[in-house]
């Protein structure tokens, strides 16, 4: 990614951060109509789920920047996915359904912000993965 599409990211995040409840529950809701094979690897309540998500999103957006900070936090979360077996497809599949939950939520989305969301979500997407190969 290159210093505007962080920007673009950052900026993003921080019109989110008060509403990253609605934008886990917005993400869950349109994952689990898209792909309702999925519903049954979480759980009943999200509640807790979605404050995961929430987490992690912070999480990611505050280590964009430091790429080691990045390292650290995307193998953090590969050890997670890995666990909960995640494949190939399903981060194909993800990408797409973030960005769009994003989008409801965020006033001033823009095609740039679309493309740097999607830009730093195949960053983590491809880093996880590698970090989940034996």
């Amino acid at each position: 990614m290159n210093p505007h599409e962080i920007d673009l990211v950052t900026a993003s995040a921080q019109r989110l951060a008060p509403v990253l409840p609605d934008v886990a529950h917005t993400f869950y809701s349109r994952l689990f109509a898209l792909y309702p094979d999925l519903r049954d690897a979480f759980p009943a309540q999200m509640e807790a789920q979605e404050k995961k998500f929430g987490d992690s999103v912070a999480a990611i957006v505050a280590a964009i920047p430091d790429f080691p900070a990045f390292a650290e936090t995307s193998e953090r979360l590969a050890r997670v996915h890995v666990a909960h077996r995640v494949t190939a497809s399903q981060y194909a599949a993800l990408g797409p359904v973030l960005v769009d939950a994003l989008a409801a939520h965020d006033p001033a989305w823009d095609a740039a912000t679309r493309d740097a969301w999607a830009q730093a979500y195949d960053l983590l997407a491809e880093s996880m993965q590698l970090s989940a190969r034996p």
